[in-house]
């Protein structure tokens, strides 16, 4: 297995796919709070980016109204090269149209919500090549509960395998089969102190079977900042 491309092809899906979340009504603006993990959270082997803004244009339809939206999402990354773990934590904001939220977020839950963030992506550029991802079978393996921004938080838990082609450069081509990882998902709905409307926030940790990430990735989901 290339190590290094599994994660790349991890960061790719999860990325690109919360940053497609996004739609509203007329002609709307609306902007989402950075949320963040702090460096001094970071659980060991870790290191973490700045989060990035990435604006989605939308039309949205709801009960006979149509929207023209435009809307920015941020999403931050953290990552584990040594156990291939990852932690990708994004903040959408919660628009609504008619009384309606537009937020994908919000309506998906559970094995539809991992599915639309893995699926999603296909032949997306990374490190210069192109990555196909590939998800199967996923099943739950239970829950747990967390405080995630002050809320008691249910976090399930799920188990999937992998399968990414890396196209790139040198030594970074080759390609991971059926790598059976772990995927733990929160979602919390909350208002940073500097906003005035409510964003979505989604956090999604992910490591192999093999290796025990599951507290570290936890305790950085614990510590989100918005």
């Amino acid at each position: 297995m290339k190590r290094r491309g599994l994660l790349a092809a991890l960061a790719a899906s999860t990325s690109v796919a919360i940053a497609g979340c996004a739609g509203e009504d007329g002609s709307y603006e609306f902007d989402a709070e950075p949320a963040r993990v702090p460096e001094s959270a970071y659980a060991n082997g870790y290191t973490g980016e700045d989060p990035e803004s990435y604006t989605v244009d939308r039309e949205f339809n709801v009960t006979g109204v149509n929207a023209e939206v435009t809307a920015t999402t941020w999403v931050a990354r953290y990552t584990n090269p040594t156990t291939q773990s990852a932690l990708f934590v994004a903040s959408t904001p919660n628009a609504s149209v008619a009384g309606q939220s537009v937020n994908p977020l919000v309506r998906v839950e559970g094995a539809d919500l991992i599915q639309r963030l893995l699926n999603q992506i296909n032949q997306q550029d990374v490190g210069g090549g192109n990555t196909d991802i590939q998800t199967d079978d996923i099943e739950e393996r239970g829950e747990v509960t967390r405080t995630i921004l002050d809320e008691e938080t249910t976090v399930p838990i799920f188990e999937t395998t992998i399968s990414a082609d890396v196209e790139g450069t040198g030594n970074s081509s080759g390609s991971v089969e059926d790598v059976p990882v772990l995927l733990y998902i929160a979602t919390v709905q909350h208002t940073a102190d500097s906003a005035d409307s409510e964003d979505v926030i989604a956090m999604v940790g992910l490591h192999p079977e093999q290796v025990g990430q599951r507290d570290q990735l936890l305790s950085m989901m614990e510590a989100v900042e918005h």
